[in-house]
């Protein structure tokens, strides 16, 4: 029985040190870059170093702990590092990881293929079901499997 306490209390404090005075939503998820420029640092504070500057808006970014206003993320070449909310938007996406993805018409293997989305394009993520996820891109629209990108905590369902 003792052991059972120590280890639920290490859960706890685990806990509380991935969340500080943050936004109360689920840990890990996935947010976006709002803008063509942002700035990760070592810390979360202005205070701390860039550790790195991305130019890509709507790149998927996976988030794993918050303190106050700051967000600590990890991206697709799991690069780590702090990022301000105002930073981040709630609009999910999808970072194409294979060399060529197909995609396709509907949510199943036979189905037609309607293009193809190359590595590192970014995608508008829409809803996910089963092993397939509803994309969009300028005027083509279509599904691609869950596999073939990055922007979804696994397992995860998005309605």
């Amino acid at each position: 029985m003792a052991s059972d306490v120590t280890n639920m209390s290490n859960v706890l404090a685990q806990d509380i040190r991935l969340v500080v005075r943050g936004s109360g939503y689920e840990i890990p998820r996935f947010l976006s870059l709002k803008s063509e420029e942002a700035n990760m640092r070592v810390g979360p504070g202005n205070e701390y170093p860039i550790l790195w500057t991305y130019k890509q808006k709507g790149l998927p970014l996976k988030i794993i702990a918050e303190y106050d206003v700051w967000r600590k993320v990890i991206d697709h070449d799991e690069v780590t590092g702090w990022m301000h909310s105002k930073l981040l938007t709630g609009r999910r996406t999808a970072l194409i990881t294979e060399r060529v993805t197909k995609i396709y018409k509907t949510s199943e293997d036979n189905s037609e293929i309607v293009g193809y989305a190359e590595k590192n394009v970014i995608m508008e993520l829409q809803y996910c079901k089963s092993q397939f996820c509803k994309v969009a891109h300028s005027e083509l629209k279509g599904w691609i499997k869950r596999d073939s990108f990055w922007g979804l905590v696994e397992d995860e369902k998005l309605n």
